[in-house]
């Protein structure tokens, strides 16, 4: 499979200013949940904003890994010429949230015990 390495570079800059802004909401999180006790943390008008988010950067990987495979017949064709090209990314973001949701679980959970003491 080839990539075009400024494809690469760019596909790389976006996960790491996706896992940043995952930790920034995790530290709004945070901020609703402790300093101003907030029962919701998030509206219902958030939570669409964030679904429709979500929903559109799964929809431009599919097009962009359609777009980036030419000389197909068929767009599922280029979709399955370049899966392996959009699971390695996808699998790379996947670990990064994971291990923050984790790191913010664990760090959550000890300040809380400090809050109780």
């Amino acid at each position: 499979m080839d990539v075009d390495p400024a494809i690469g570079k760019i596909l790389g800059m976006v996960m790491a200013y996706a896992v940043s802004a995952l930790g920034l909401l995790l530290a709004y999180y945070n901020y609703r949940k402790r300093v101003v006790k907030a029962e919701r943390i998030f509206s219902a008008r958030a939570w669409a904003v964030l679904s429709t988010i979500g929903v559109g950067v799964v929809l431009a990987l599919v097009v962009a890994g359609a777009a980036a495979a030419p000389g197909y017949a068929t767009r599922g064709e280029a979709i399955r010429a370049q899966l392996p090209g959009m699971i390695v990314p996808g699998a790379v973001f996947a670990l990064s949230f994971w291990v923050t949701w984790k790191l913010y679980v664990k760090f959550s959970q000890r300040g809380r015990r400090d809050d109780e003491a």
